[in-house]
């Protein structure tokens, strides 16, 4: 990236930031994505259960947390800007499609950013409740965390150029992510995907889900990490194309 595209990919940076927070939903999705978790996490099944100084439980949750809260968030990025006549107006600006692209992931990554940063009082408490922390194991659950957060935030990002409606994003956005987490589930749950290994191979590699559980239980396998980044790469490429398509329609 060169120096004008680095300036061009911060100017929309700072725009989609201050969207965020001059509107409620930054706000909104912070305060839900704490409150929420965090309830479930410590009175139904959480530390006080398992009388344990670990936050399995929590990112356990998180790839279903995800399936509503990310949707909810980026279901404008593209929707928005149709339902604004904005999204003509960006491709007349001098920015390539992929400084706006990178821009805007990268301000909605943030604000997913600031929300996991806002969880750790959490390790604090039951640190001085339960005891000290694996701190190795908590720092690979918070990369997994981000890179998990990165593929869903690619993949709704795609949902929201293909339409103009806020809710029909929403909806397509939380559908398609919960097939890709629930398959991960479905394959070792479901007697029939159980008895045929090779589809129950093939359900757990393409899960959002099931490709989390070593990053939950500290260890960071490089077949994980290349498929978040994998599966990020795929998702732009086909949200530029839609986009490139209506650029020239």
């Amino acid at each position: 990236m060169d120096k004008r595209s680095f300036f061009n990919t911060l100017a929309v940076y700072k725009k989609e930031i201050q969207n965020y927070f001059y509107s409620p939903i930054g706000y909104v999705f912070i305060v839900l994505f704490l409150f929420i978790p965090n309830i479930l996490f410590f009175f139904f099944g959480g530390i006080f259960k398992e009388n344990n100084a670990t936050m399995r439980m929590y990112f356990a949750m998180l790839p279903i947390i995800y399936i509503i809260f990310i949707p909810g968030l980026t279901m404008g990025t593209w929707s928005k800007e149709k339902n604004d006549g904005t999204l003509e107006l960006l491709f007349t600006l001098p920015l390539n499609r992929y400084e706006i692209l990178i821009g805007k992931f990268l301000s909605t990554l943030t604000i997913v950013f600031i929300a996991l940063i806002a969880t750790l009082p959490i390790p604090l408490i039951t640190h001085f409740l339960l005891g000290s922390f694996d701190i190795g194991q908590l720092i690979s659950q918070y990369i997994g965390a981000l890179l998990m957060a990165s593929c869903y935030i690619a993949i709704s990002f795609f949902i929201s150029s293909l339409t103009k409606e806020l809710i029909v994003s929403f909806l397509l956005s939380t559908s398609i992510l919960a097939l890709f987490t629930f398959i991960g589930y479905l394959a070792y749950s479901v007697k029939f995907f159980t008895q045929l290994e090779w589809i129950k191979g093939i359900l757990t590699e393409i899960s959002l889900s099931t490709h989390f559980l070593n990053f939950s239980k500290g260890v960071i396998d490089s077949i994980d990490l290349v498929y978040y980044i994998g599966m990020s790469i795929l998702f732009f490429y086909l949200n530029i194309r839609v986009l490139e398509s209506k650029r020239w329609s």
